[in-house]
């Protein structure tokens, strides 16, 4: 009889074999090993940032809580010698000049509430000539709100991005996890999904759609899965080809939005090796429209390198905070690229 092999314990994580996640925030360097579980985006998202960045104090700042710095600042210190970088400091810089605008104007978020609601009944209770022109509408707005919503972490807003869910049939859940990784990883081949594809013109207008399918397939949120189904079972309401006619012009117009944004940037192939500042400047696009009607239809996204910069910064607000954050970044030799959609 043979003998039995050697037990092979290689997949098993004891305190020795245990791989450590160590991440450097202004000028200490913490170790985030135990709170790995614990965290929304999971081992995953820790596995991605480490062969990245060690220093992750901007990109941590731009997208995270003061309950999220909270945690991050119990987490264990294992080294408090560092000096923070010259990036970090300009990146706080800016962002003291602009705190004041990440605050929601409660009037507005109100009035959009109100509308976008509306425009849900008046979509699915009129004729076609009426519901598909505003179906469309609805849609766009709805999801850009739902984007600054999710975004912003103001705790009594950040509620609002789930129930949105009724308004523009995306899971917040879905849309966070893959959103966030986009932030993070920006035009970086193979961690950002929302560049990583290639779409004919003609798919553009299915975006929507596959948004939809995607959060009820992906969402594990119960909850927020029973907003999404909420929306599905009021714009089903509405004959299916007027709703499926408003979805593909919705998405389309968007699509051509988002895409030219970022698709024909910079890209990483490799290690994202540039400063937090740099690497947002130079993957992403802004647009020469700015007036009140396209910041609403465009949820602010024609400013869009200053929304990578601060994404808690409301979409109403981008255009007043542009003005500072492009004052201060001048002061530092950088300048936003500004151009055409198509």
């Amino acid at each position: 009889m043979s003998p039995l092999p050697e037990p092979n314990n290689n997949g098993i994580q004891t305190p020795e074999n245990r791989e450590a996640y160590r991440f450097i925030y202004k000028n200490k360097e913490y170790d985030f090993t135990e709170y790995v579980p614990k965290h929304p985006a999971g081992r995953s998202f820790f596995d991605k940032m480490k062969d990245e960045k060690q220093d992750i104090t901007e990109y941590f700042s731009c997208l995270h809580s003061k309950k999220a710095l909270k945690i991050l600042k119990s987490q264990k210190v294992v080294r408090t010698d560092l000096k923070e970088s010259e990036d970090s400091k300009r990146y706080s810089h800016i962002k003291k000049q602009v705190k004041d605008l990440f605050q929601p104007d409660w009037t507005i978020e109100i009035l959009l509430l109100v509308a976008l609601s509306l425009g849900l009944y008046l979509g699915v209770t009129t004729d076609w000539y009426i519901a598909i022109p505003t179906i469309a509408l609805t849609q766009i707005v709805a999801g850009w709100q739902g984007h600054s919503t999710n975004h912003n972490r103001h705790p009594l807003l950040y509620k609002f991005s789930i129930p949105y869910g009724i308004l523009h049939g995306f899971s917040a859940d879905w849309w966070q996890f893959k959103h966030n990784n986009h932030h993070i990883f920006t035009n970086r081949i193979g961690k950002d999904d929302d560049i990583d594809h290639t779409y004919q013109m003609w798919q553009y207008g299915f975006l929507y759609l596959k948004w939809k399918v995607d959060s009820v397939i992906a969402s594990y949120n119960k909850i927020d899965i029973l907003y999404v189904l909420m929306h599905q079972v009021i714009v089903f309401q509405q004959k299916i080809w007027i709703y499926l006619v408003a979805q593909y012009i919705a998405g389309f117009f968007s699509a051509c939005i988002l895409i030219g944004n970022h698709e024909r940037e910079y890209k990483f192939y490799k290690k994202i090796d540039k400063p937090f500042i740099e690497h947002q400047i130079i993957t992403s696009r802004n647009y020469d429209w700015t007036d009140w009607l396209s910041n609403l239809i465009m949820g602010g996204m024609q400013f869009q390198t200053e929304h990578h910069l601060f994404p808690q910064i409301p979409f109403y607000r981008l255009p007043h905070a542009a003005k500072i954050i492009n004052r201060e970044l001048n002061k530092f030799g950088y300048k936003i690229r500004v151009d055409k959609i198509l």
